[in-house]
């Protein structure tokens, strides 16, 4: 497993805020590493200043259970999940979206970004920038389920991975619903 290198941190650091500032938004970006540790933070000029501490625990919690907060979400307040209710035990648990594990080439987790400061959506593409310009994966596995997920929340099926590997982000994490068409 390797690390993230200073300047992959800094490209995810800085694609993520400049997106959200072309789109009027002060969101604030941050990186950690595989072990939860803080790699960057960038809050730009009329960022808020509880963004940093949001930007980092969605990134610790994505690194730390090496899935999306998105996902995260749903085990934790789901009942029948077997992580209902455990972000009452770590404070640095984030249930909001916008957070997601760095993989290496080998698929091993080696951090984790997450963004705050704009519209869920915004966030989430901030999250995902960076990562697409350095070819870093953005489609998310449940790890328990085995089926990945797309930036765009599709499940992936073995027929179609080009087509769910080309799935627009806008929405990473959520799975249509129940009776929709995409």
């Amino acid at each position: 497993m390797r690390e993230l290198t200073l300047e992959e941190v800094q490209t995810i650091l800085t694609e993520g805020v400049a997106l959200a500032r072309s789109k009027g938004f002060p969101s604030t970006v941050a990186v950690v590493d595989m072990g939860g540790n803080v790699r960057g933070v960038l809050r730009p000029e009329k960022g808020r200043i509880a963004n940093p501490d949001i930007a980092i625990k969605k990134a610790w919690t994505a690194a730390a259970l090496h899935r999306s907060t998105t996902q995260v979400r749903d085990i934790m307040i789901t009942t029948d999940k077997f992580g209902h209710g455990l972000q009452f035990t770590d404070e640095r648990f984030c249930i909001v979206g916008g957070g997601f594990p760095i993989r290496d080439e080998a698929g091993d987790v080696i951090g984790g970004v997450g963004t705050s400061g704009g519209p869920l959506d915004l966030d989430i593409e901030c999250s995902l920038v960076g990562m697409r310009k350095l070819g870093f994966p953005t489609d998310f596995a449940d790890p328990l389920a085995g089926a990945p997920m797309t930036a765009k929340g599709a499940k992936a099926t073995k027929a179609a991975p080009a087509k769910a590997a080309k799935a627009a982000p806008a929405k990473a994490g959520k799975a249509p619903a129940k009776g929709k068409k995409k």
